[in-house]
């Protein structure tokens, strides 16, 4: 079905006597009902699931599909046959009328058809579309082609100039001049040549076998909630041999973004990316063995993974196995001291190591208790939205515990902490505001003791 000119209308007919329904089908349509529960973006509620969002071609489709014509045809016949002798004949005439009239509204008969037409046309609008990209991949092809055809013309004549270098000593001026246009003319070839791959790389990168950046497109449209192109574009990155393409797509499968969560399938793709040197594909290995995802427990196993990753510069690993040696989990002589790996952690870019490593350093686990330095950590990882450590930093401003004592901080950390929906804030915040001096000050006694 061509897209552009729209859809033949299909007709659906009862014949006989009675009624013949006909429902024109255009090429686009369909509003659909609102959402009845929260779905990730690119989907939406349906029936009590999350299913992908309709393209504008299936909605339109399905809104021409909403206008019925029904039509009524009633008609008399009559026949009357003669026999003349020598001659024979016949006579029949009929009459007919109809009436017809138009409703809003599909019959709930038609409405399998009706998506399956619908889903059909978005389909073959999708297919319209890939071929537009092919046909764009094969045109920059086309321009490679050119420009290496034109690369190779260039070398053949700087091969032939050469020559005539060699064999004509007395004109190697004007040699040397030719060799240096046609050295420009196959500079000019080369970055002609450079920019189409270029080119090539950017828009269809897929294709041009940049399997990297195929992961990065893939990971731009899993942001934007599309999870179908998402899901075939980590499925090309990750078979072309991308291994950071191939963790990134386990993360779709661990929570479920697009299809069903399959841990199983989650921690195979990690493995393979972690075995490709993806660092980040190894602590969600890690992690995954820590928690007994998709496979038995195995602290070992963890601790392996999450310590190749710390050595390799990974601030998770450093933050998981620091958690890890902090919580009892392991006790392994040859790892490095809990605060250490934290603190590691928490210089790099993972805010939650911050919060465990404020937590030792404010109870004094290594040592003497140091909550100026817990302090600092605390905000840090709550400027970083970690929520625990906005709820802490705002109880050591209201009880002056290495900072000064600050009621306006203090109910300032904890309303950030409640909009990130941490219950201990809003608490907190409901407690200060309700006011009173001497009511505060009762309260006061209670927060240590809970502290």
């Amino acid at each position: 079905m061509d897209m552009e000119r729209g859809a033949e209308p299909m007709a659906l007919r009862f014949i006989g006597r009675g009624w013949v329904v006909v429902v024109a089908l255009a090429t686009m349509g369909c509003v659909t009902g609102p959402s009845v529960m929260s779905c990730p973006r690119g989907q939406q509620s349906h029936d009590g699931q999350c299913v992908p969002t309709p393209t504008l071609v299936f909605e339109r489709c399905m809104e021409s599909f909403r206008k019925t014509r029904v039509e009524r045809e009633q008609g008399v016949g009559t026949a009357v046959a003669a026999q003349v002798q020598g001659q024979g004949g016949t006579f029949q005439r009929e009459r007919s009328h109809s009436e017809q009239a138009e409703y809003d509204g599909l019959p709930p008969e038609l409405m399998g058809e009706a998506i399956g037409e619908c889903r059909r046309q978005e389909e073959q609008q999708r297919g319209l579309e890939l071929e537009r990209a092919w046909a764009a991949a094969d045109e920059a092809k086309q321009e490679v082609r050119a420009a290496e055809r034109r690369r190779d013309q260039a070398e053949d004549e700087l091969r032939r100039v050469a020559e005539r270098a060699e064999r004509d000593t007395d004109a190697s001026e004007r040699i040397a001049a030719d060799l240096e246009q046609t050295r420009e003319a196959l500079a000019a070839a080369e970055a002609a040549l450079e920019e189409q791959r270029t080119l090539l790389v950017e828009q269809h990168p897929c294709t041009a076998r940049a399997w990297d950046r195929c992961g990065e497109q893939a990971l731009e449209a899993k942001r934007q909630g599309e999870y179908v192109r998402a899901h075939a574009l980590y499925r090309e990155a990750c078979e072309g041999g991308s291994a950071e393409a191939c963790g990134n797509w386990g993360v779709m499968f661990e929570h479920g973004l697009g299809v069903l969560v399959d841990a199983d399938e989650s921690r195979r793709l990690y493995e393979r990316g972690c075995d490709g040197g993806s660092v980040h594909a190894c602590v969600n290995l890690g992690f995954s063995y820590e928690q007994g995802r998709g496979a038995p427990r195995d602290l070992d196993r963890a601790v392996t993974l999450h310590r190749r990753a710390c050595d390799a510069g990974d601030s998770r690993g450093c933050g998981r196995l620091g958690r890890l040696v902090s919580s009892g989990a392991v006790d392994d002589a040859t790892l490095p001291p809990a605060i250490e790996l934290l603190g590691r952690a928490c210089d790099g870019d993972y805010p939650q190591a911050c919060l465990w490593a404020g937590e030792r350093e404010l109870e004094g686990r290594d040592g003497d208790r140091q909550p100026g330095r817990a302090a600092r950590r605390f905000r840090r990882a709550c400027e970083h939205d970690v929520p625990e450590a906005c709820v802490t930093l705002g109880r050591m401003y209201e009880l002056g515990d290495g900072l000064p004592t600050s009621h306006a901080e203090a109910i300032a950390n904890y309303q950030r902490a409640c909009q990130a929906d941490e219950p201990r804030g809003c608490a907190a915040v409901e407690r200060m505001s309700r006011g009173g001096e001497r009511e505060r000050n009762v309260e006061r006694s209670a927060v240590v003791s809970a502290y």
